[in-house]
């Protein structure tokens, strides 16, 4: 009996032809580089783009760094610049797309799937809030998943003469956060696909994976607001000034915590590039590919991270929604089950014409220090 899902070295082949295709240079894949003629304060338009051949923001200062930035994240939530995780998912025409759907057997389907689910979810994953702000703990099969907590727990003594002290008994303390799936299940009928223009099974299957990373997202969200004012009060404020930066700093450092991220809706950003202060302190990101993950920069050592350079969907944070952060190693930790998997599926055997995929992760999330983040909300 055949078995769609054996191993098949169908898929060297497609991972192959992938990599060839993604350093060929070949014009047909999209690019992220060509901007239109721009005008930097009073000066005329010039015919310079917006980013340059190596990557980097074509600025004249930081205020017109600040300026290109800001236009490329309403060029992105438009849909008007791709971001990577979106170009490599459109370059997969490249790799051999129209094989694998033509493939009745599902077997080149079934390897194209796995390859494009591994690439793409790479580069989400680095766009994601969760997976840049906890640590990822990878179980093997029947490892209990358990995040370890930090304790200054021993005690020590002061003494003249017969140092006979009581001893400190110290026990590990777990936090077993509950395990969880989430999954996406998308079906398209033969005849949608037939019809058409483009690719909808591949423009379906990066939907579901953006997906994917917006649902974790959205765990996080919720386990942060909750961890945020356990020890630390929530903070009002009506423009988001050095000060307020400066007050959310402290409320964690103050713990001895060192404080690494700032996580920002990117209305938080406009405050920032009209404060003539904040201009002095800020080493702002001139790497496109690196904003286009999300991070603008950093001011006193404190990453500043944002989802606005995502389209309007896949935006988690509430407008004026702050969140400052310890590392990763005093906050919390992901303990991963299983790897997100991406399998085609179809119904032919049901007697319905319709294919499509079923992704699947599963892991847990738990935020074990609620003196390692803030929040603050603008009113």
């Amino acid at each position: 009996m055949y078995n769609p899902y054996r191993p098949s070295t169908k898929k060297q082949a497609i991972v192959a032809s992938s990599k060839a295709s993604l350093t060929s240079g070949d014009a047909s894949v999209p690019r992220a580089v060509s901007f239109a003629p721009r005008k930097s304060g009073n000066q005329s338009v010039s015919a310079e783009p917006m980013i340059a051949s190596d990557g980097s923001f074509n600025a004249y200062n930081k205020q017109d760094l600040y300026a290109n930035m800001s236009a490329l994240q309403r060029s992105v939530s438009s849909g008007t610049i791709l971001t990577a995780a979106t170009q490599e998912a459109q370059a997969a025409n490249e790799r051999q797309l129209k094989t694998a759907l033509a493939d009745k057997s599902g077997d080149t389907w079934m390897a194209l799937g796995e390859v494009l689910g591994e690439e793409i979810w790479e580069t989400l994953g680095r766009e994601g809030f969760a997976r840049k702000t906890l640590m990822l703990k990878e179980l093997d099969r029947g490892e209990i998943g358990r995040v370890a907590v930090r304790r200054k727990d021993v005690v020590a003594y002061y003494t003249t003469a017969n140092p006979n002290v009581v001893a400190a008994q110290v026990r590990q303390k777990y936090v077993l956060p509950p395990e969880f799936s989430i999954v996406a299940n998308i079906l398209i009928e033969d005849k949608e696909i037939a019809q058409a223009p483009g690719d909808i099974l591949e423009d379906k299957f990066q939907d579901g994976l953006e997906q994917i990373m917006v649902t974790e997202d959205k765990i996080w969200l919720q386990l942060a607001r909750t961890a945020a004012v356990a020890d630390n009060d929530l903070v009002y404020f009506n423009t988001f000034t050095p000060t307020v930066f400066t007050s959310l700093r402290t409320s964690i450092a103050e713990w001895g915590i060192p404080v690494t991220t700032a996580i920002i809706a990117f209305d938080i950003w406009n405050d920032i590039i009209a404060d003539h202060e904040f201009s002095a302190w800020f080493d702002p990101v001139t790497k496109h590919e690196i904003v286009l993950e999300g991070s603008l920069g950093s001011i006193q050592g404190v990453n500043l991270i944002t989802d606005g350079y995502r389209y309007d969907t896949l935006q988690v944070l509430q407008a004026g929604e702050i969140f400052f952060l310890g590392s990763p190693q005093t906050l919390g930790a992901i303990v991963q089950r299983a790897p997100l998997t991406t399998n085609p599926v179809n119904h032919y055997a049901l007697g319905k014409a319709e294919r499509g995929w079923f992704m699947q992760q599963i892991e847990g999330m738990a935020i074990v220090n609620p003196k390692a983040i803030i929040r603050a909300q603008r009113v």
